[in-house]
């Protein structure tokens, strides 16, 4: 029996401890709070990275995003997971510095790259551009389109994951999910056809 994708999707198994580090973080413990952020800062930095390229200001944009979960601890709801919401807060911030901030990749990271792979170089940095111009795209998307594919490409969450953390149905998701990539497949043909007009000039 298949899942209506039109249904919202059941809430997810509770983690006590989680529960409790939240609860106590919200009433100012510290050491709780610490906790917290050693259980979620690799994943929140993961994410800063997909979307930025650049791991140094990942590691910032991390620590700006648990000064934002801390100061408003007090407005989370408890009925929903602690991660969905972190999701949410760490989406957010991850937007508005790729806004900020225009993606780079060092020539430390593109060095250790074609170490890495043994490619050609320029294949490498043509990769390195395309995932630069796909970063800039998406942020140029309208706020729902960019929200539902930011959580599948940058933090790598499931359909079902997504409409938990959005709080919408599953097929809602994937119908943003589908018009997102169209709309981004337009605007990266317009950046190629441009750049290519620009180059027979």
């Amino acid at each position: 029996m298949t899942a209506d994708p039109t249904a919202s999707p059941p809430p997810l198994q509770d983690d006590p401890e989680e529960r409790q580090l939240v609860t106590r973080s919200a009433a100012g413990d510290q050491d709780a709070f610490r906790q917290l952020v050693l259980r979620h800062h690799r994943r929140v930095v993961n994410i800063a990275y997909r979307a930025l390229g650049d791991a140094g200001l990942a590691e910032d944009v991390a620590q700006e995003v648990f000064i934002k979960v801390f100061r408003h601890l007090p407005s989370y709801r408890h009925e929903k997971p602690f991660v969905h919401w972190l999701h949410r807060v760490a989406a957010h911030t991850v937007t508005d510095a790729a806004r900020r901030h225009r993606p780079m990749q060092s020539l430390d990271s593109l060095a250790q790259t074609l170490a890495g792979q043994g490619g050609d170089p320029q294949e490498v940095a043509a990769r390195h551009d395309l995932q630069r111009s796909i970063r800039r795209a998406i942020a140029t998307l309208p706020p729902h389109y960019r929200d539902t594919l930011g959580l599948q490409v940058y933090h790598d969450l499931s359909y079902e994951e997504i409409a938990a953390t959005l709080e919408i149905p599953v097929g809602t998701v994937m119908s943003r999910l589908n018009a997102a990539k169209r709309l981004l497949r337009d605007r990266l043909q317009g950046l190629a056809d441009s750049e290519g007009g620009a180059n027979t000039r």
